[in-house]
């Protein structure tokens, strides 16, 4: 678990577990910092930015936890654009609806996913999640975490040579929305795999 603290006084939702994900807007300005808060555990997490469609945003949270069960079906949306896009109204704005339902909203024309894939299971990720505006020359991340001690690997769309082990990361370019990404788990151990999906 980590614990995060900031110098707004946010104080719901400090302590991450597994599977939780916490988005902020630094906007017009916050300070920002995790620890862990276990002295003889280590903690593992990935702290991802992302440039938003608009300048000094107000400062938000949001945190949600996504079901593990559900990564090992496929892969689970994390974020989706904010609903009312770049011109979002102030209700818009407050209502903070994300493009596709379940998602944290972000100020950008990005997707993010993640899943857990067993060994010699093949997942699919499909390129804008049909909710993008760049729909061509789109730009795609993909990470394996360091999860199982370095036994589990991925293939990229059965390319021998695209094999990424944990800690590894891609970028697929000139991808457009629609087209289709195979992730296929060949190391010794259950797969992670996040995907950053940017204009």
């Amino acid at each position: 678990m980590s614990l995060a603290e900031d110098s707004i006084k946010h104080t719901n939702d400090l302590v991450q577990k597994r599977g939780d994900v916490q988005f902020t807007t630094g906007g017009s300005g916050i300070s920002h910092s995790e620890q862990n808060e276990n002295p003889s555990e280590t903690v593992h997490f990935l702290q991802i930015w992302c440039k938003p469609w608009a300048r000094s945003l107000p400062p938000t949270y949001h945190t949600s936890t996504f079901d593990e069960a559900a990564k090992h079906e496929g892969f689970v949306k994390i974020l989706s654009p904010l609903k009312g896009g770049p011109g979002a109204s102030s209700d818009e704005e407050k209502a903070a609806e994300p493009s596709i339902p379940q998602t944290i909203p972000i100020h950008a024309d990005f997707v993010m996913g993640a899943t857990i894939i067993s060994v010699g299971k093949t997942h699919t990720w499909k390129v804008g999640g049909d909710v993008v505006r760049k729909t061509t020359n789109r730009n795609v991340y993909v990470h394996v975490p360091m999860t199982r001690g370095g036994k589990a690997k991925v293939m990229l769309d059965g390319r021998a040579n695209a094999t990424l082990a944990e800690g590894d990361g891609a970028f697929v370019t000139l991808a457009n929305a629609g087209d289709e990404l195979t992730f296929e788990s060949v190391g010794s151990e259950a797969a992670e795999c996040v995907v950053l999906d940017s204009d």
